[in-house]
This record gives C-alpha cells, sequence and structure tokens, in this order.
C-alpha cells in the first residue's frame, strides 16, 4: 500500500510549543506497469507481457460536445487492446474488455488503491489528530493540487484527494492544475539543454565506474536480456537492458505480487544494479551546483513562496523569490494554503533528496512521499534573526524525519532537534539551490563545460 505517512518506530511529534502553519507534499505515483520494452524475454519463465491489473479503467466517461443543443454530454464506452504478434502480423484482440489489460506506464487498480491510502493517512494525521485541516472541504483556496501531465501522476493525485475528502465529506468541487511542459517544475525538465549536458556527463562517470561491475549481473540475468549485446549497461540510453530498465520492472512486478525470473532471487545482483541505475540518475544531483538550481530549484523556490506569500515578516523577499522561479513578476496568491500537493515522479523525489543531500539511494517506491510542514513558535521570541514569531520547517521522506545538513550547525534549527530548520536556514538553503538568474537564460550558459567535479576526478585519474 506504498511507505507510511508516519514511520514505524520513528516519534513523529508535534511540540506543543510549536503550531503547524502549512504541510506541503510531493509525492510520487502509485504502482503502476512497466515503461520499458525490455520484458520479452521474460514470459519464458512465466511473466506476463499483458498485466490484467487495470480493471477500473475498462469503462470510461468523457465529455462530448453537440453543436446543435450548445451543451457538453457525456459519452461512455469500453476500453479494449488490439495488438499484433510476430508470428502473425493480423490484429489480435487481446479480450481486454473482460480482463482489464493496462498499457505500458499505467496506475493500475492497485495503484489506485495506493493513492486512496495515502490520502487516507493525510486524514488521519492532519484532520483527525492534529485538527489542522477542516473535516469538510468547502473552500478551495484551502487546498493547492498540482500534477505534472503524465496521465497517472493526475490519477493518482485524484485518488489522494478523495482519500483525503470522501465524496460525502466535500461541497466544493476541487482544482487540479497543471503546466505547460516548458513551464513544469516538478521534475528536471528535458527542456533545459545545460541540464541535459551535464546529466549526460555525469551518467558517462556512472558508466565508467559501474558498467565493468554490471558483468556478473549480465552473467546471472542473461536468460531475460533483450539487446543483442546481452549486457546489463548504465549511462547508455539505446540499450534495453540498461539498469534502470531492468529494476524498474522488477519493481513494478514486487508491487503486483508478479513472480520474477529465478534470476532476481541473487539480491546482490539486484542491489548492484539497483545502486548502479541511481547513481548514474541522481549522483549529478548531490555533487554539482549547476544540477541542483536548473533540476528542482525552481520547485524549492515554488515551495518557499507558497510558504511566505502574504506574510508580513518574508514579504520584502518576494522579489527575489520570484527571481527564483524564474518569474518577471511577483505573483500574489490570495490566500496561503494550509496544504499543497503535488503529483510527481521517482525522478522528483531522487533529484529533491539528492538536492538536499539527504538521498539514502535505495530504490524509491511506488507512493513515496517528500512532506515539508511548516511551524510557528506559539510563544514570542527574540531570539531568532527573522523576528517574532519564529518558523521553522521540518522535512520528512516517507514519514522519517529528515536531518538536512544545511541545518545541522548550532543556531540553525530548533532546540536540540535539527529535524527543525529555522526559517532563515531553509530560506539560505533554497537560495543555494535556486536559479542564480533567469532559469531559462541559465539553462543556455557554460554549454560545452564540463562539470567541475568530474573535471578534478578525471585530472586525479590521469595523475594516478
Amino acid at each position: 500500500m506504498g511507505p507510511p505517512l508516519v514511520f514505524p518506530g520513528v516519534e513523529d511529534h508535534y511540540p506543543n510549543s510549536l503550531t503547524l502553519k502549512q504541510v506541503q507534499v510531493l509525492f510520487r505515483h502509485g504502482e503502476r506497469t512497466p515503461v520499458h520494452r525490455s520484458i520479452q524475454q521474460w514470459d519464458k519463465w512465466g511473466f506476463p507481457i499483458f498485466w490484467p491489473l487495470c480493471e477500473s479503467t475498462r469503462r470510461s466517461l468523457t465529455g462530448l460536445i453537440n453543436p446543435q443543443i450548445q451543451q457538453v454530454t457525456t459519452f461512455e464506452y469500453e476500453r479494449e487492446i488490439e495488438t499484433l504478434t510476430e508470428e502473425d502480423p493480423s490484429p489480435l484482440f487481446t479480450n481486454a474488455g473482460k480482463k482489464g489489460i493496462c498499457t505500458e506506464g499505467q496506475l493500475t487498480d492497485r495503484g489506485r488503491i495506493s493513492g486512496h491510502y495515502l490520502g487516507a493517512q493525510l486524514r488521519e494525521l492532519y484532520v483527525d489528530r492534529l485538527a489542522f485541516l477542516p473535516r469538510n472541504f468547502t473552500k478551495t483556496s484551502d487546498i493547492y493540487l498540482r500534477t505534472t501531465g503524465i496521465v497517472r501522476s493526475r490519477e493518482t493525485l485524484q485518488q489522494v484527494f478523495n482519500g483525503l475528502y470522501p465524496l460525502t465529506s466535500h461541497s466544493a468541487t476541487p482544482t487540479l492544475l497543471e503546466r505547460f511542459p516548458f513551464e513544469e517544475n516538478l521534475h528536471p525538465m528535458v527542456y533545459c539543454p545545460r541540464l541535459s549536458e551535464l546529466r549526460k556527463q555525469f551518467q558517462e562517470a556512472a558508466a565508467k565506474k559501474w558498467n565493468p561491475q554490471l558483468e556478473e549481473a549480465s552473467h546471472v540475468l542473461k536468460d531475460i536480456l533483450s539487446s543483442p549485446e546481452g549486457r546489463i549497461t548504465v549511462g547508455d540510453g539505446n540499450n534495453k537492458d540498461a539498469a534502470w530498465a531492468i529494476i524498474d520492472t522488477y519493481s513494478s512486478a514486487l508491487a503486483h505480487n508478479i513472480k520474477t525470473p529465478p534470476g532476481f532471487a541473487n539480491r546482490q545482483v539486484v542491489n548492484t544494479v539497483a545502486r548502479a541505475a541511481l547513481e548514474c540518475e541522481f549522483a549529478g544531483y548531490e555533487k554539482n551546483a549547476e544540477m541542483k538550481q536548473l533540476g528542482m530549484g525552481r520547485f524549492f523556490a515554488d515551495v518557499l513562496q507558497r510558504m511566505t506569500i502574504g506574510d508580513p515578516i518574508v514579504s520584502e523577499n518576494m522579489a527575489e523569490i520570484s527571481q527564483m522561479l524564474g518569474q518577471k513578476e511577483v505573483k500574489v496568491y490570495r490566500k496561503v494554503p494550509l496544504l499543497a500537493l503535488y503529483a510527481a515522479h521517482d525522478s522528483s523525489i531522487g533529484a529533491i533528496l539528492s538536492t538536499m543531500g539527504v538521498f539514502d539511494n535505495r530504490w524509491i517506491n511506488f507512493t513515496s512521499h517528500i512532506t515539508f510542514e511548516l511551524f510557528e513558535e506559539k510563544i514570542k521570541s527574540t531570539s531568532w534573526s527573522l523576528g517574532s514569531p519564529a518558523k521553522f520547517v521540518r522535512v520528512k521522506y516517507n514519514g522519517r524525519p529528515m536531518g538536512i545538513p544545511a541545518c545541522q550547525p548550532k543556531g540553525k534549527h530548533w532546540g536540540e532537534d535539527s529535524s527543525f530548520c529555522t526559517f532563515a536556514a531553509f530560506q539560505d538553503f533554497v537560495r543555494s539551490v535556486s536559479p542564480m538568474r533567469d532559469w531559462s537564460t541559465q539553462c543556455k550558459e557554460h554549454l560545452g563545460e564540463q562539470a567541475p567535479e568530474l573535471k578534478e576526478l578525471t585530472e586525479a585519474t590521469a595523475s594516478a
């Protein structure tokens, strides 16, 4: 059902001296089918090519416009899958109407349930336990809802909201926001030339380190590999047997209790392939300042802006925050929302955690989530640089409070608990990882230059 909102065994305390003011949660979508065409050889082990796990979307409704009566009506239909086989190029009907066959990368019925479960946990904690959110959803200004343009993320957000506020507990119609692709900041953007270049450089560095170590994994899993070379690699976008594709498909199968080929029983092999894939994808966001700024920097600025709009203590910083976001004008929200929900991807979570310096290099489960909680001190204090009452930010990953390195020094956190960053420390961190100039302009700078961290590594290797 996905990771818990409150991590088992971890004291999830809400100190009496602090008042919770706002919660922002970014989460990965729920369980889905594999997105990679790397499983053709897996079927010899009984691994399904077609996954009958999408019964909930077999029957659908869509809007139709009738110009004669000038109104929108609904159209109900059933969806079925038609495919081709290598033996027979004529269309093959897979009987999806009865079996609920999924397409590649589609949110499954289990994924929908996991999304609902996350929403129910949000309700249990923030409505029932803390009485922070209202019991009924009556004002759209209370909650900010945004998703990437990928269908599985949008559908997961719908499920999360329904778990938080079931149909019987909301009278207002929720608004789900999406952005144009070139304005999206919920995951690292392929539209940024410099970011793409840096990612490629770190992927090539990971390939030099990991590809020799993946030879054993290639031997153990040779019976399922699709490429003519029969090698698992990182850093090669043309290889059907890329490490990420292998582990992504494997994790999708595990999430649905689907039996995997016998080679995956070797845990050491699986862990090696996963570590290689994760380092290839996310190491640059931890090590390189440009990747931090161009990757998820605008999202961090968005989080900060959503915390501060309308707050007189920090309103003088709004021009700077708008620059971080790449906005030409300061956008003022009518009301600071109590809750913001962002439906995103594993690429989002890995990049965010790496940027903060807290990624544990473990595979990111479906419906994994990062929570930003904003607190305010009840007793006015003069001991903090922002004046009184003092504010603090706590970041949690899958329910576990994170000790952000930027907040560890004395004076940069609340009391003895270093998971509560002072607002000033969190704001300084966001400044450090946000674009230094307009994002689109910075994306076109320093093209052709090697990342300093990789240049130092190359020089050290050459002189060894």
